[in-house]
Formats: structure tokens, C-alpha cells, sequence
């Protein structure tokens, strides 16, 4: 069994979760909470992401697992791939959460403003997408503005398969998190 957060350190959680296998590692990330995703993210702490992490070793494209904080919709994915000289990804959502949030797409970058952190930049205007992502739609636009308007995440390694993210409205925390489990 993988403790959570609070019951072990970062170094002794990224080796439980290196040798864990790929269906542990997502069962446990499915059963955090709010609170272990905000201690994970503390601990967490200065332990940088490259771009590259969210493709596969060719360079092409991934599709990872995720979990958030929210109340509802918890469990999701987020694709990525590369597109005209950078890293791209959206949310893989369907049916009401699709309607309400749209594709979501964001550019992987390291930040100006978050002492270069990898970030998911959703304030980025996207006006192409990578072949098999959905058509790109303004994260301005409504109701899509109040999932992903201005919306930048801050991400942090966990271990070599899974991440931890902090979501961030013009600077200031959401108070939300999610984490993504990189796929087997």
C-alpha cells in the first residue's frame, strides 16, 4: 500500500511510487484528497518538471490520467503533444464538463513569473492544434472563462509517473490541485 502524504517524505514517496506498479500508482492518486494534494504540492517543493516529461520518448504524444480537488469531475485526463515549436495539451472531457469547459488547451512552458516552474498556460491564446486535438476555442470565451480563464498551473514533480499541480487565477491560488499519473 502507498501512504499517503502526510505519512512519509518525498524522497521515500518518490521511491514507493518508482516501484510501484502503473495501476497502483493511479489507485493511489485517485484516492487523494484536497488536503494530501496540498501537502503533496508543499512537499513537492523545487522539484522541476521538463516539457518534455508530458510527451513520450520519441517525442510524440501522451495521454495521462488525472485527479483533481474539485467536488465533482474528479477523475479526467489531459493530452498532450507537440505543435509548432512547442508543447500543447487540452482536456480530454466529455458530455456536460466538455459543454461547460471546453477543450481547455494550454501551452507547456516554464514560467516568467513562478521562479521558472513548469507551467500549464492556459492564458495563451491558442489558434492551432496538434492533429487528433480537438478545434481550438478561446479559454476567454463563456462558460468556458470560468474553468479556464486566466488560469495558469504550477507543476511539480512526485516521482518519474506522477506530478502535482496548483491552479492559479491572474497570480493568485485557486485553492484547487490535481495530479496527473503518466500513462504505463
Amino acid at each position: 500500500m502507498i501512504p499517503k502524504p502526510a505519512e512519509i517524505d518525498i524522497e521515500n514517496l518518490e521511491k514507493t511510487l518508482d516501484d510501484a506498479d502503473h495501476a497502483s500508482r493511479l489507485a493511489w492518486m485517485r484516492e487523494l484528497g484536497k488536503k494530501d494534494m496540498d501537502a503533496l504540492y508543499e512537499m513537492a517543493e523545487g522539484r522541476d518538471v521538463p516539457a518534455e516529461y508530458f510527451l513520450d520518448e520519441e517525442g510524440g504524444p501522451l495521454t495521462f490520467d488525472g485527479r483533481n480537488s474539485l467536488p465533482a469531475f474528479t477523475n479526467f485526463q489531459k493530452a498532450f503533444a507537440r505543435h509548432e515549436e512547442r508543447i500543447q495539451g487540452w482536456n480530454v472531457n466529455g458530455g456536460i464538463v466538455r459543454w461547460f469547459g471546453g477543450p481547455g488547451h494550454f501551452q507547456v512552458r516554464k514560467a516568467d513569473n513562478w521562479e521558472g516552474q513548469l507551467i500549464f498556460d492556459y492564458v495563451w491564446e491558442c489558434t492551432s492544434a496538434p492533429q487528433d486535438f480537438p478545434t481550438p476555442e478561446s479559454n476567454l470565451k463563456l462558460p468556458y472563462r470560468l474553468v479556464y480563464g486566466n488560469m495558469e498551473d504550477v507543476v511539480r514533480r512526485v516521482s518519474k509517473d506522477v506530478i502535482i499541480s496548483k491552479a492559479y487565477r491572474k497570480g493568485k491560488a485557486e485553492g484547487a490541485f490535481f495530479s496527473l499519473c503518466r500513462p504505463a
